[in-house]
């Protein structure tokens, strides 16, 4: 059971003053080495995605192709790879530890994950940097990087596996040593689900990282693009449904930490720990809609794959959007808020936990429904190397799951430091800043996809159709709005750490991040709301749109 307040604290340990759970200070040491990484990472990435956004928008900034490229493996590199795996790694820690009350497992090993982590990212960020590996993020052979940037990617891949049988080692060793009882915290599962997944991300990456590194040095002679391809996704694609996961799983710490705790009486734990285990069983057969429009496969392996596996990729994803939505209205109408839809109304949107749930998961809901069109052949003909499968995944992964993982730190931070967030206020405009930039970048991209615009391409003036330029301009205005969010969060983390005021008192930890909700005797907490909301959001809108991609290929000339 948890520490409680008051409790004192092992040598090695210290007693949370908000949360009475016991921290392991080297765990806790090694949780804000990775996290510190992700922003690192956050910030070399975002520079990057101004020279890549403003060069896409019809504020052209990169003229020059060999350039531009540079920046966007940089930019696909450092946020789609890095910020994101240093952060789930920090995550990872923080709920196998501090959540049950356990040391890290190994804490020798899982300084040298960190540090394969650490030299890897160096060395592929110095050859793409240097112009040796402009190959992006999906460095699709033929193309060939320097052999060395194989090798650095190699390291990532082995650093994070690593970090993973360390979190799995911790929950065995806190199972045996009886540090908790009855069931993992949910947020605990989800990640423990997220680890599972991300086992298979390790040997798929291995697999086609080792051959191509094989192929760049000249041991083999020939290269199977298709055998590549195949593993590849099992990394790439396998690695975003480890975001999905760790994401909801941070959206439940989210309305957990925001409420209270009030929230944690009105979810349905079966009910989510089942909707998480649906995860895995559906994501390795689902890897196969990026391959859709390879004539190397199988029509029947692309179509149980990319199709059938893929739309029950789904599944989970809407069972957690509606537990999630659900438990939100629940704790709304228990506290007195009536209506359909007025407890949306007044949920505490100034609160960077509840706005920062409820928006990050409308930008993911906005992904999901762009990608149905990519998960069938002939709408994947379509999009498939347009603008629209960027605004599917900047709209999932950068709306969704760092949006998530952003307001989750204004939670944490304080937490791990002692110091009060400093300043509630910039926290409150980022989260609203980073809705608005991708909700318009994502819109952006996804016009220019429906007009045909490609993507990873630079276009320069010649190149650009007349009605391109209206969403152009709005992808650079979006990308604009989306960077300024980026700096006000990693600034406003930066002043916490070095200016914020170091307290233990709960209430000034965390004020204004946690709301003071009094559950009504006789209050009749219905979902109803919730359920109609994603029956409109991800049944009829999801469908209208899948369908709608159908009648618009039925107008295109026969050549598509």
């Amino acid at each position: 059971m948890a520490a409680r307040m008051g409790t004192e604290a092992p040598p090695g340990y210290r007693v949370c003053p908000v949360t009475g759970l016991l921290c392991h200070l080297p765990s806790q040491r090694l949780i804000i080495a990775n996290y510190v990484m992700s922003l690192i990472s956050l910030a070399i990435g975002g520079t990057a995605a101004v020279f890549v956004g403003l060069s896409r928008s019809s504020l052209i900034l990169v003229k020059d192709p060999g350039q531009y490229y540079i920046w966007l493996t940089a930019h696909g590199l450092n946020m789609l790879i890095f910020w994101i795996l240093w952060f789930e790694v920090a995550l990872l820690y923080f709920v196998g530890t501090i959540l049950i009350n356990a040391p890290l497992y190994g804490l020798r090993l899982a300084w040298v994950a960190f540090g394969l982590m650490l030299l890897g990212q160096i060395i592929m960020n110095v050859l793409v940097f240097s112009g040796k590996a402009s190959v992006m993020f999906t460095a699709y052979p033929p193309m060939v990087a320097h052999p060395m940037f194989y090798v650095g990617y190699i390291l990532f891949v082995l650093g994070a596996g690593l970090a993973v049988i360390v979190f799995f080692a911790t929950l065995y060793k806190a199972r045996t040593e009886k540090r908790y009882e009855g069931h993992l915290p949910l947020a605990t599962w989800g990640g423990a689900i997220a680890g599972i997944i991300a086992i298979t991300v390790v040997v798929h990456g291995i697999i086609s990282l080792v051959y191509v590194f094989l192929y760049s040095i000249g041991v083999l002679k020939t290269v199977n693009v298709m055998f590549y391809r195949w593993f590849f996704w099992g990394l790439g694609h396998d690695a975003q449904y480890v975001n999905v996961v760790a994401m909801v799983a941070v959206w439940y710490a989210l309305l957990t930490l925001a409420s209270g705790y009030v929230a944690a009486n009105f979810i349905n734990e079966k009910y989510a720990r089942l909707a998480f285990v649906l995860y895995p069983i559906f994501v390795v057969p689902g890897i196969g809609h990026h391959i859709l429009v390879d004539p190397g496969f199988s029509v029947a392996l692309k179509q149980a794959s990319g199709s059938v596996g893929s739309h029950f990729l789904s599944v989970p994803s809407m069972l957690h959007a509606f537990a999630l939505l659900g438990g939100t209205e629940a704790v709304m109408r228990a506290t007195g808020r009536t209506g359909l839809f007025g407890w949306l109304a007044r949920l505490p949107w100034k609160n960077p936990g509840f706005s920062g749930l409820i928006l990050s998961m409308i930008l993911f809901g906005l992904g999901g429904i762009v990608a149905q069109p990519q998960t069938t052949l002939q709408p994947n003909l379509l999009f498939h190397n347009t603008l629209w499968v960027p605004a599917h995944f900047h709209w999932t992964v950068v709306g969704g799951t760092t949006l998530a993982f952003m307001a989750l730190s204004y939670y944490v931070v304080p937490l791990l430091t002692l110091r009060k967030l400093y300043s509630l206020n910039i926290a409150r405009l980022q989260i609203y800043l980073a809705f608005i930039g991708i909700l318009i970048l994502g819109a952006s991209m996804a016009w220019l996809g429906w007009l045909g615009a490609p993507r990873r391409t630079l276009l320069l003036e010649n190149l650009v159709r007349s009605e391109w330029w209206t969403p152009m301009t709005l992808l650079g205005i979006g990308a604009v709005i989306f960077i300024v969010s980026g700096v006000l969060y990693l600034v406003n983390i930066l002043l916490t750490v070095l200016a914020g005021k170091k307290t233990t008192n709960p209430l000034e930890l965390v004020g204004g991040l946690v709301e003071q909700l009094e559950v009504k005797e006789g209050a009749i907490p219905k979902k109803t709301g919730s359920l109609i909301i994603v029956f409109i959001f991800l049944g009829i809108v999801l469908l209208s749109l899948y369908f709608a991609s159908f009648i618009r290929l039925e107008s295109l000339p026969e050549i598509w």
